[in-house]
């Protein structure tokens, strides 16, 4: 492959890189942690915003009570069943204010006494926030599929493809030399270029699945509605079911025959939760989620069956992988992959992995760019003074890399020790999230990169060993599931391996050199005889 062409891939896979970098760190780190976002939230949970569980067998008594009392439930009801990834409530529905539009939670179970209770307050959900950074990457602005960093993502994702794509397009020429070879020495440059391909290629088919369907994710809405106008017309995109009277609330099918009528259609389907749409209405519609280990499923945690609640016949849906076809299978497929809900915990763990791995790809990516300007200029035979752009790409990768780390644990510990029933805590875990993620970006523009670097690994560190610590004082660790002390244990090695890597870039800080954008001088006071002479290099991947 011609050197020319070479060149002009890497400018490629370097500016989209660039481009797209920073956003992405913040997506991959928040989506790692999403890959447990059921225990995330259960670890959040409080006693004063948890209602009783109860058995199985007094689910459709309480279905019923709840509607009878409470007939605006019918509008949006969720129940859930005891494999439920986020155990409130047995019951729970939202209502809507017509005038204010804002939502209200209420909650519902029995106490010991078999009596109906009732009670409205706001759950944390920390899981759901991770999962909103992971797909906004921290960009504030709307909700849902409306928040606005939903769609700069899918530009990002677009960016993401194209670097991926450049990136082994240059790798090729040396593919059977470099492949999974990491070379240390005084080369940083070549150490992180090594680094960063082998990051790169282990993990390429997973890049290309998440930069693909990222953006597909990013504009469903748009592709749907063009898709609404140009193909479909008048014609409706989607098969209703035909009006039907309405029912009484004490005609919907009893969930025991209800998950027996699943089984006999996907055995492996284990119901979860089930969500009652306008019950009191013509058009009464329910979707059951439930848990099929080891099939390809169309949401993060569940597989989901759609049908009549008044009706115990399935219909057809092609949500389950017992109807997969061409179209249905592709579109389950895009899911399942994106998500890791494919293979149970194992796959779940593997997914994490690999999206630490796609963070520490853009920050090699980044440390390769600043370290390739300095090696340029040194061989244009200029001094090596530090150039602003360098500057500013190490002050944006150390603030940006460690804010999200500090702004996601600032935001667990509220969720932890602010009382939920009291406070707006949805409000507070997003101001400590950006104040910790702000903080971080500040204290790197205020000192020098290496400094700020090593302090923020310090405040980090701190801020994550009171995750245990804080379930310790509170008297949580002893009893709890599997699930909540997992997250104790995982957030206490993470947060000895950043205290760690604090204490060894604080013994490499004699060996950089001082034109670096890590030295820790403020004044580099070098000359170009000070300068060792570069070495020819014929490299065309290496090179500047």
């Amino acid at each position: 492959m011609r050197v020319e062409l070479i060149k002009t891939y890497k400018s490629v896979h370097t500016w989209t890189g660039i481009l797209a970098g920073l956003f992405l760190y913040i997506a991959f780190v928040a989506g790692a942690l999403t890959m447990f976002k059921g225990p995330l939230n259960q670890w959040a949970l409080q006693p004063e915003t948890t209602l009783p569980s109860i058995s199985v067998e007094k689910y459709d008594s309480l279905i019923t009570e709840v509607l009878q009392a409470h007939p605006e439930a019918a509008k949006r009801m969720t129940v859930h069943l005891p494999l439920a990834g986020l155990q409130v409530a047995p019951v729970s529905w939202e209502i809507e204010d017509e005038v204010t539009h804002d939502h209200t939670l209420w909650y519902a179970s029995f106490d010991g006494n078999g009596k109906l209770i009732t009670q409205s307050f706001t759950v944390s959900a920390i899981g759901e926030f991770v999962d909103h950074l992971h797909r906004t990457g921290g960009i504030p602005g709307g909700e849902g599929h409306d928040a606005f960093g939903t769609y700069v993502l899918g530009v990002v994702a677009a960016l993401y493809f194209i670097a991926l794509v450049s990136g082994l397009i240059i790798f090729l020429p040396t593919w059977f030399k470099d492949l999974l070879v990491l070379r240390k020495g005084k080369n940083r440059k070549r150490y992180w270029l090594d680094f960063h391909n082998v990051l790169g290629i282990t993990s390429l088919p997973f890049h290309l699945v998440i930069a693909f369907t990222a953006f597909v994710f990013a504009f469903h809405d748009p592709l749907y509605d063009a898709l609404r106008v140009t193909a479909y017309g008048d014609s409706p995109m989607f098969t209703r079911p035909a009006p039907q009277e309405v029912k009484s609330f004490s005609e919907l099918v009893p969930i025991a025959e209800l998950e027996t009528a699943i089984q006999e259609w996907e055995s492996k389907f284990q119901m979860a939760e089930i969500l009652y749409i306008n019950l009191d209405t013509r058009s009464p519609r329910m979707r059951v989620g439930g848990i099929m280990h080891g099939e390809v499923v169309r949401g993060a945690e569940y597989a989901y069956v759609l049908g009549n609640p008044y009706l115990s016949e399935i219909p057809y849906s092609s949500f389950m992988p017992s109807n997969f076809n061409g179209y249905s299978g592709t579109v389950m497929s895009i899911f399942s992959l994106h998500f890791g809900s494919f293979g149970g915990n194992a796959v779940r763990w593997v997914y994490f992995v690999l999206g630490i791995m796609g963070a520490l790809i853009f920050f090699t990516g980044n440390l390769l760019w600043i370290e390739s300007r300095r090696k340029k200029r040194r061989a244009q035979g200029a001094l090596p003074v530090q150039t602003t752009s360098s500057m500013v790409m190490a002050r944006l990768t150390v603030g940006v890399g460690l804010g999200t780390i500090l702004g996601i644990a600032a935001s667990m510990l509220t969720v932890k020790w602010l009382p939920h029933a009291q406070v707006d805590i949805e409000f507070w875990q997003k101001t400590t999230y950006y104040t910790g993620f702000l903080f971080a970006v500040a204290w790197a523009f205020v000192r020098r990169p290496m400094a700020a670097a090593r302090q923020l690994l310090v405040f980090c560190a701190a801020a994550i060993f009171l995750i245990p610590i804080s379930s310790l004082i509170k008297g949580e660790l002893l009893g709890a599931a599997t699930q909540v002390w997992a997250v104790d244990f995982v957030a206490l090695l993470i947060g000895v391996s950043l205290a760690l890597l604090s204490v060894h870039l604080r013994k490499r800080q004699a060996k950089i050199e001082p034109d670096s954008v890590w030295s820790e001088l403020v004044e580099s006071p070098v000359t170009e005889s000070s300068i060792p002479t570069p070495l020819p290099n014929t490299h065309p991947q290496a090179s500047s």
